[in-house]
């Protein structure tokens, strides 16, 4: 999904470094930064990548440190990517970044595991619009894979919309699951997830309308 070239790529939490790594092998920045809390994990990771990797012929950096610790540098062209953490975490450190260098727009690579809905909304409010989106589907779980951009050109909405396929079976079934874990939590907050159960349904009667008009996949309307 990412869009080349940048000065500087984030990859936070980033475990052992295999995103990371792919991006340094792929030359789409001039530099990537290694991001964990993880000291013994980031030690590992630093002897792979003087391995693998050599500082003579590629530049990157490891910081183990919280991603709240971070003041952004005022460069036009750097992407975060946060991936494999929680909606709470996400948003956590969405807010950490955007407060840290509000005159900076950076890009952001996320991959939440669960409660999207709520990163959009962030997202939006932050100011952020739609590079790309995807659905992904790994080993029976889903994600939702969303590059946003203060300079991107299309509307990010807070249930998703050029990335679905209301063709694919798969997707269908990502939509099901996903309302059906908001109205599990409509029960204790009815006040709350009612209005984003009926968001999520407006958008498939959308998707549905589109698909009897226009049977060509991945053409939503441009529907609230």
């Amino acid at each position: 999904m990412i869009q080349p070239p940048y000065q500087t790529i984030w990859d936070c939490c980033c475990d052992h470094g295999q995103l990371g790594m792919s991006l340094l092998n792929d030359g789409v920045a001039d530099q990537v930064i290694f991001v964990d809390v993880l000291e013994n994990i980031m030690a590992k990771l630093t002897d792979r990548l003087i391995e693998d990797f050599p500082p003579a012929h590629y530049s990157w950096q490891v910081r183990c440190d919280d991603i709240k610790n971070i003041q952004v540098p005022a460069e036009d062209s750097q992407l975060f990517i946060i991936a494999g953490v929680g909606p709470d975490q996400s948003i956590e450190f969405i807010k950490s970044l955007c407060a840290s260098a509000p005159e900076t727009a950076f890009d952001l690579l996320l991959c939440s595991v669960h409660g999207n809905y709520a990163v959009r909304e962030v997202l939006i409010a932050q100011g952020y619009r739609l590079k790309e989106e995807r659905i992904i589907c790994d080993k029976n779980r889903f994600y939702e894979a969303i590059y946003a951009s203060k300079k991107a050109d299309q509307p990010l909405r807070a249930t998703g919309q050029q990335m679905w396929d209301w063709t694919d079976p798969v997707h269908r079934d990502y939509w099901q699951r996903t309302v059906g874990h908001y109205r599990q939590k409509a029960k204790k907050n009815q006040l709350r997830y009612q209005l984003v159960i009926q968001h999520y349904e407006t958008l498939r009667d959308a998707l549905q309308a589109a698909l009897k008009d226009n049977p060509e996949p991945n053409q939503p309307p441009q529907s609230e």
